[in-house]
């Protein structure tokens, strides 16, 4: 890429961030400050991924996508936010109420049930060490690599270069032979659109995705601690969850948008939490955005959050303490802004394929409201765990698959839950955590009964450990609940539950995160190390704003020569060298050709759909 093209779309990108920053920071300020400093964070983080979403998505909508359109999508996007005003005391429902109640629950939060031992501390920074270095090992080895994966190269990011190409989204695009791929909600591609557009390249693809790793484990961590779990138990909580094995696979080498899902759908769990806590109007609608942002951003999404708003409706509708008028009036709030984040994929698909859910085919009673074809793909290798209860021998290689995606916290959470429901019984919270782990357990038949998560050929799921991504909401339920009882429970049994999450974070965070030798994980260390020290420093001279200036232009420096490192070292050589078709194609073709697609391919080797694309999007691939 030449050096103009990367300015170019470093200053858009820039632009387009600190509009989304500027925007998010004039909301949360003036609606949110009552927030403490972790909720506000997360808080800003499913605001700004909102606007997010909303400056690429209206362009999108209109058929007018430019880098041109998205920045002034987010000039408009700034002025909106210049008209939210901070509320009176009053004109919040019940808000004198929830400030005397949060003031209560923030004592509560500080004198914990049980204070967190020496041990203790020593197992959740242990895991959370072993976590972050061996993401941030895996991150140096794939960084300066191509994206990898089926899903990405077939689909995620072929729908992102055709919306480039064609300025809209309203087009069902399938790029391989009887699937559906170009009718999956959207929003996760989205947010990746946001960093290929700038420079129509992906080589700042991962960014986003290993942001909304970490957001999953400080969400998950603050779910915890909103049940006032003990402190250490919330830092192993999280760092357990994203050391799951199918979670690093996901996110680092394949870049897929799962993580985008986790990481809102548990932002959703929080403020739900809090909402109990507190009947602040802001902490549902906080949740319920969160919520829509998961809803509309894999197929998965649709199901889990919809579970977990159903239980949460149906606990709130039995409450005796809430009038039902006001539960029914908040579910149908809820319900309605988290529809409208699959919003626009389904008007998409119900103009483009005449199903809003399209393939799935939908009727009532015997009557079709919406039809679909035979599903064949589906038919042949898309059978689901419940297919197969009966059968011990494909129960068993299951079994296998699953501890493979999940790991040892696939099991632990199950434990735990029973733990929890024998030491909470007395607990002031176990209504809210009655709700996490109704809604976790509920989750567990509909993720079985998801296609795909026997994914392979009958008899034979030897593919279903890629799909136990499907499951991850689960566990960001049920974690935390483990958590919680962890505070509850007699000092051994305790002990023994965080020494299983610590084990299993380690022993997945290695297999998850694909530690490639001693010296990726000297180094990772290595770096954090530096960059810790160099936080802790500026930290310790906070109060020197000449200091702050110079180090804020020190890292924007830093980071765009690495950024051009990378771009380089990934554009160089992109997708060479592994398949001779691939490489001809690239070598003589490189851009503003005409490039068909006359077969199907092995899932095992390089698929050609994205690279035929080109470096810089430039072919038109059918």
């Amino acid at each position: 890429m030449p050096l103009v093209d990367f300015l170019t779309g470093t200053v858009v990108f820039g632009l387009v961030l600190l509009a989304v920053l500027a925007a998010t920071g004039l909301v949360v300020r003036r609606r949110l400050a009552h927030l403490d400093r972790l909720e506000r964070t997360l808080a800003a983080t499913v605001v700004g991924t909102g606007v997010l979403i909303g400056v690429h998505e209206v362009p999108l909508l209109l058929g007018i996508l430019t880098r041109g359109t998205v920045l002034a999508a987010c000039v408009l996007a700034v002025a909106v936010a210049t008209r939210v005003r901070s509320p009176a005391a009053a004109a919040e429902p019940g808000a004198t109420e929830a400030r005397a109640t949060e003031a209560s629950a923030t004592e509560d939060r500080r004198a914990a049930p049980r204070a967190s031992s020496r041990f203790e501390w020593a197992l959740a920074a242990g895991a959370s060490a072993v976590a972050l270095v061996a993401a941030v090992s895996d991150l140096r080895h794939w960084a300066s690599n191509e994206i990898v994966g089926v899903d990405p190269l077939t689909f995620h990011l072929p729908d992102i270069g055709r919306w480039i190409q064609t300025h809209t989204l309203w087009q069902i695009d399938q790029f391989v032979p009887l699937l559906a791929h170009g009718n999956y909600p959207n929003n996760g591609d989205v947010v990746m659109l946001s960093t290929v557009l700038p420079w129509h390249n992906d080589f700042a693809v991962r960014l986003p995705i290993c942001f909304f790793l970490v957001i999953t484990a400080v969400a998950t961590a603050a779910v915890a601690r909103e049940l006032r779990a003990p402190a250490a138990a919330c830092v192993l909580a999280g760092a357990a969850l994203v050391s799951v094995p199918i979670v690093g696979l996901a996110a680092v080498p394949r870049a897929l948008p799962d993580p985008l899902l986790w990481a809102t759908f548990a932002c959703g769990a929080l403020f739900l939490l809090r909402h109990a806590r507190t009947d602040r109007r802001s902490d549902l609608v906080l949740a319920a955005t969160a919520l829509a942002i998961a809803f509309g951003t894999k197929w998965y999404g649709l199901s889990s959050v919809g579970v977990l708003v159903a239980v949460w409706a149906v606990a709130r509708l039995a409450q005796r303490d809430v009038v039902k008028r006001v539960a029914i009036r908040d579910a149908v709030l809820v319900g309605t802004i988290v529809a409208v984040g699959d919003l626009a994929w389904a008007a998409r698909n119900l103009v483009e394929s005449s199903n809003p859910f399209f393939p799935a085919k939908i009727g009532a009673f015997g009557v079709t409201l919406f039809p679909a074809p035979r599903d064949v793909i589906v038919e042949q290798v898309g059978w689901t765990i419940t297919d197969y209860l009966g059968d011990a021998t494909v129960m068993r290689q299951l079994a296998g698959e699953l501890f493979d995606g999940l790991g040892v916290l696939g099991i632990v959470w199950a434990v735990g839950l029973v733990a929890a429901f024998v030491a909470g019984r007395r607990d002031p919270d176990r209504r809210r955590v009655a709700v996490l782990a109704v809604a976790a357990i509920a989750l567990v038949p509909v993720y079985a009964a998801l296609p795909g998560t026997a994914l392979g050929n009958h008899g034979d799921p030897s593919l279903a450990s890629v799909n136990t991504r499907y499951a991850i909401p689960i566990l960001l339920l049920a974690v935390p609940v483990v958590a919680w009882a962890i505070g509850r429970l007699p000092r051994l049994p305790a002990l023994a539950l965080q020494v299983a999450l610590a084990a299993g974070a380690a022993a997945g965070a290695y297999s998850g995160y694909e530690v490639h030798g001693a010296r990726g994980v000297v180094l990772a260390a290595i770096g954090l190390g530096i960059v810790a020290a160099a936080a802790w420093g500026l930290w310790r001279m906070r109060r020197n704003a000449m200091v702050l200036v110079a180090a804020a232009v020190l890292v924007a420096l830093v980071t765009l020569v690495g950024a051009r490192h990378i771009e380089q070292r990934i554009n160089v050589g992109r997708y060479l060298g592994t398949d001779s078709a691939i490489d001809y194609l690239l070598k003589t073709e490189p851009t503003g050709r005409k490039i068909g697609l006359a077969a199907d391919w092995s899932v095992s080797g390089l698929q050609p759909i994205w690279p035929a694309f080109g470096t810089r999007i430039g072919n038109d691939v059918e």
